[in-house]
């Protein structure tokens, strides 16, 4: 795992997005570039710059747009990660829908993760026993967890299925989220935590997966193969 710290918040996204543009070109164009996103406030941020800056620095037509996990609501509600994306990038970019594979939020959960799990088996290239991303963009909680793999349900991050049904600790609200083997089947992870309320998450982070500190993000980053995670504190 690698540290990045920048002044400030846009300034990181775009050393993020910078990374990800590398991806992209070592894999060229005419080949469909897998990506994994993220929901969330810094999601949004994200979205709003490359809209405002990338729309032309980027080959928006080559990506194709996965998720690393979805609340299990409908597109149209607040909590969507989809609606958010849908509304922030994919229409003021005019992505094609064909190149966006959601989760759909609004079945029953279980249900919904047989069928994404069905779909990224379909679309995308093997690595070994698993399908891979050319790039997953994980964000990071205020209590260490990442996707939606929470401290409380910790089995998810060896769970052998590649997208399972996890619930919110506080709000309990349901949902289908990446599993462990599948984010650190060798996809390169990039991590934007951004915020003076991630201090303590950083920090925590830098001492790694122990027995002490058995959190989820600290498992992911210290089993993955390459990740950098992009912050504006030390």
């Amino acid at each position: 795992m690698i540290i990045e710290n920048f002044k400030e918040s846009k300034d990181a996204l775009r050393s993020m997005t910078s990374c990800l543009m590398q991806y992209m070109d070592r894999k060229g164009d005419g080949v469909p570039f897998n990506l994994a996103l993220s929901g969330g406030e810094t999601a949004k941020k994200m979205f709003v710059l490359w809209v405002d800056e990338y729309r032309n620095k980027i080959n928006w037509n080559n990506i194709r747009f996965f998720w690393v996990d979805e609340r299990c609501v409908p597109p149209t509600d607040p909590d969507s990660n989809y609606g958010h994306a849908n509304d922030l990038l994919f229409k003021p970019l005019d992505i094609p829908e064909e190149h966006v594979h959601r989760i759909h939020g609004e079945v029953e959960p279980g249900t919904e993760a047989m069928r994404y799990s069905r779909i990224v088996k379909e679309f995308l290239p093997r690595h070994g026993q698993l399908p891979y991303f050319d790039c997953i963009i994980l964000g990071i909680g205020g209590d260490a967890h990442t996707a939606s793999i929470f401290p409380d349900t910790l089995p998810l991050l060896t769970d052998s299925r590649n997208y399972a049904v996890s619930q919110h600790p506080e709000s309990h609200q349901y949902r289908i989220t990446m599993t462990g083997p599948l984010i650190l089947n060798d996809s390169p992870l990039l991590v934007p935590v951004l915020g003076a309320g991630k201090a303590s998450v950083i920090t925590e982070l830098k001492k790694g997966y122990s027995a002490s500190n058995a959190t989820p993000a600290a498992y992911i980053l210290s089993h993955a193969v390459d990740a950098t995670v992009y912050t504006t504190l030390e």
